[in-house]
């Protein structure tokens, strides 16, 4: 009997318990049904209420989603009643909108609300950090600590400003500096590739120089600096860039390489080998590589064919862009007739075919200069017309 008395009393309690914990999932609820209003960026919530963050758009769209806020709060779901939930609403420049959803709030409850938001930003995302430290320092002029980091974001933008600002004239000098081949940039980390036998005395005379119609980032930079065949590498790096220099220099030097014509076949040797030297375990460089070595072989293949006397079939051998431009030695067409010549074209063709194709097109000409017809090729397969 006592046993049936406490299992009893235990079933009443855990009822009686049920309403408790739905109410305690309310504030889920409610957050939830806010980030699905169509306009609203983010949601925060603590004890002190909700704080709703727009995104960017008119004042006729921030009166519609405050109005749909304001007829969530009559609303009930299941066991939630939303009735008197506290919602402050900011624009996407953090300043608040009127609205009754926050009559019940203070500005110390906003206050923490975004506080809330903030801390939770991403140290990446200066602008937005910066924002938010200069509205709580607004919103709470006395506290030393918003203002402290409002003044480190601020230091940071400028950094960011100012690192941008000297990379773009970078980007849009060195085309027209001829001892500067490439320039790939990543934040504070230059590749140069560059003509001459001095690549960094080049690259750094080449900064010196826009730093002087554009202030130099105060953060320091590391400079990496190859040869225009990849063969001779100089680095000035900072100590503290030191674990960073490996990655960020085969990204840089990747992003070169991978810029380079594929016709260009001597410089992508140069560049996966260079790039096997910073990862010599990469699967990806070492296929490309040989792909690469394989096209190149198959070009002097090529050009190095032979006729019955001994001589070359391809007397001479030119090339503009992807195209190449090949002589067919007068001693294999004179006295051939126009099938013969057919038959070695498409001969020709095969070969240039199998041997890897390195151009796109091969213009085949004759000894007088005249064109005789032209290889093209794709997909593996190339055709003569």
């Amino acid at each position: 009997m006592k046993a049936r008395h406490t299992l009893i009393a235990l079933f009443i309690l855990t009822i009686s318990a049920l309403p408790a914990f739905a109410q305690e999932d309310c504030p889920d609820v409610f957050k939830a049904e806010l980030e699905n209003i169509s306009g609203i960026d983010a949601v925060v919530q603590n004890d002190g209420g909700f704080l709703a963050i727009l995104k960017k758009g008119s004042k006729k769209r921030a009166v519609s989603i405050i109005s749909q806020i304001n007829k969530l709060r009559k609303n009930s779901a299941g066991e939630c009643d939303f009735s008197g939930t506290a919602v402050a609403i900011m624009d996407s420049d953090l300043e608040q909108l009127k609205s009754k959803s926050s009559a019940s709030m203070s500005k110390g409850d906003v206050t923490k609300l975004l506080y809330d938001h903030v801390y939770k930003l991403s140290p990446v995302q200066v602008a937005e950090n910066l924002r938010g430290y200069e509205k709580l320092s607004e919103l709470a002029p006395h506290n030393s600590y918003y203002k402290a980091r409002k003044e480190h974001y601020a230091k940071r933008a400028e950094l960011v400003k100012t690192r941008a600002e000297f990379i773009a004239r970078c980007i849009k000098a060195f085309p027209k500096d001829q001892k500067i081949v490439n320039l790939k940039v990543k934040r504070d980390f230059y590749l140069f590739v560059v003509a001459g036998d001095t690549p960094l005395k080049t690259a750094e005379a080449f900064m010196d120089r826009i730093a002087q119609e554009t202030p130099r980032p105060e953060k320091k930079m590391c400079v990496i600096a190859y040869s225009a065949d990849l063969g001779k590498r100089k680095t000035s790096c900072p100590v503290e860039y030191q674990e960073m220099l490996n990655s960020n220099e085969e990204e840089l030097l990747m992003r070169h390489v991978q810029s380079l014509p594929g016709y260009k076949v001597q410089q992508n040797i140069n560049g996966y080998k260079a790039l096997k030297k910073i990862n010599p375990n990469s699967t990806l460089y070492t296929k490309k590589l040989a792909a690469y070595e394989s096209k190149q072989e198959g070009l002097q293949r090529f050009l190095n064919l032979r006729i019955a006397s001994g001589d070359k079939l391809i007397s001479k051998d030119s090339n503009r862009g992807s195209t190449l431009y090949a002589t067919i030695n007068s001693k294999a067409l004179d006295g051939k007739s126009a099938s013969a010549n057919k038959r070695l074209y498409r001969l020709l063709t095969d070969y240039y075919a199998a041997s890897g194709y390195a151009y796109k097109k091969c213009v085949l000409k004759g000894a007088a200069g005249k064109t005789l017809g032209t290889i093209s090729c794709g997909n593996s397969r190339c055709s003569f017309k």
